[in-house]
C-alpha cells in the first residue's frame, strides 16, 4: 500500500519543528542510550545517601514488635506476601483522553503536536536482586512504568518510559514546551518493625538538547507529580485514577543542539525481601498534546 502523504499543514509543522533540516539516521537510538547513561549515573549518586538515610532512621525506630518466626504469624505473613503479589501482577489501565486538533499558530514559532509523536521509549534498571520491572510506551501517547520488589532479599530497581518530539531551531531563542494529559498512578510500602523500605514515583516533563555525538549538553525540566515514601514499621499505600494535569518548561536553545521534548514517568523500589519489606510503584498516563513556544533572541542593530 503506498505511503499516505503528509498533508501541506503537516509539512509546515515539521519545517517549523526541525527549522526545515532532516534530522540524523539513529538519532532515535543514540538519544535513548545517551538518557540511559545520564539515569544510571543519576541512580549511582544517589543510591549510597539514600541507604545509609533509611538506615540510619529505621536504627531510631526502637525494638521490633512482629516476630516473622512465631508461627502464630505465618498465617498473615502469607497472607500479605500473596496481597503483595496480587498487585504486582496487574497494570494501570491507560487513562483516556480528548485528543485536541494539531497545528500551528500564524505569526509564532509555535505550535500543537498530536500523536502519532516522533519517538517513545523505556529504559529499565536493575540495582540488585530479581525486582519485578515493566514498562510501554508508544506513539499514540500511552507510557507506563511498574516496579515492583520480590520476597527473595534483598532488591530494588526502576522503570522509566517516555513519549515526545523533535525540536531544531534556525536560531537562538527560548523554547518553552507544555503538555496536557492524565495519569493514573498506586504505590505500597509493606515493612516489618525496622526493615528499610522505598517506593519512588514521578511524572513530569522534559527537554534535552543532543548533539551530533551522542551527548546530552542541555537539561530542563518539572516533575510535578511525585512520591518517595520510607517509612518502616507499617503497611502504607495510595493511589489515583484518570487525574488530568498540564505542565510545562523551557530552556535557552540554539541551532548547534537537537532538543527531545518529552513527558516522562519514573518508578522505583527498594526492599528487603519477605518477611521484612516489600514495595510497589506504578505509573501510566496518556499525553493527549504536546505544544511548542520558540521565542527567538532578538539582537538590537548598532
Amino acid at each position: 500500500m503506498a505511503k499516505k502523504r503528509k498533508s501541506s499543514k503537516q509539512d509546515v509543522m515539521e519545517y517549523l519543528r526541525l527549522g526545515g533540516e532532516k534530522l540524523r539516521p539513529g538519532l532515535a537510538g543514540k538519544a535513548t542510550a545517551a538518557t540511559e547513561a545520564m539515569r544510571k549515573r543519576e541512580l549511582t549518586s544517589s543510591k549510597a545517601v539514600r541507604s545509609e538515610g533509611t538506615r540510619l532512621f529505621c536504627e531510631l525506630t526502637g525494638a521490633s514488635s512482629v516476630h516473622v518466626d512465631d508461627p502464630a504469624n505465618k498465617k498473615a505473613l502469607e497472607g500479605l506476601l500473596g496481597w503483595h503479589n496480587k498487585i504486582t501482577a496487574k497494570s494501570l489501565p491507560f487513562p483516556k483522553v480528548q485528543r485536541p486538533v494539531g497545528g500551528f499558530f500564524p505569526g509564532h514559532i509555535s505550535g500543537t503536536v498530536v500523536a502519532p509523536f516522533d519517538f517513545a521509549d523505556t529504559i529499565p534498571t536493575v540495582i540488585a536482586g530479581a525486582t519485578v520491572l515493566s514498562a510501554s510506551a508508544n506513539l499514540n501517547g500511552q507510557i507506563s512504568a511498574n516496579a515492583s520488589t520480590s520476597d527473595a532479599g534483598f532488591n530494588g530497581g526502576s522503570e522509566y518510559a517516555r513519549v515526545g518530539f523533535y525540536f531544531h531551531p534556525t536560531s537562538e531563542g527560548r523554547l518553552t514546551v507544555s503538555a496536557s494529559l492524565k495519569y493514573s498512578y498506586e504505590w505500597v510500602t509493606n515493612s516489618l518493625n525496622t526493615s528499610p523500605v522505598i517506593s519512588e514515583g514521578n511524572l513530569g516533563i522534559g527537554i534535552y538538547g543532543f548533539d551530533e555525538h551522542g551527548q546530552i549538553l542541555a537539561t530542563s525540566g518539572s516533575d510535578p507529580v511525585s512520591w518517595y515514601e520510607t517509612t518502616p514499621g507499617g503497611l502504607q499505600l495510595d493511589f489515583g485514577a484518570d487525574i488530568p494535569l498540564s505542565i510545562s518548561t523551557s530552556l535557552q536553545a540554539d541551532h548547534s543542539l537537537v532538543y527531545l521534548c518529552f513527558v516522562a514517568i519514573d518508578s522505583h523500589v527498594n526492599a528487603q525481601g519477605w518477611p521484612g519489606s516489600l514495595a510497589v510503584a506504578m505509573l501510566s498516563a496518556t499525553v493527549a498534546s504536546m505544544s511548542f513556544d520558540f521565542a527567538p533572541l532578538i539582537v538590537a542593530q548598532p
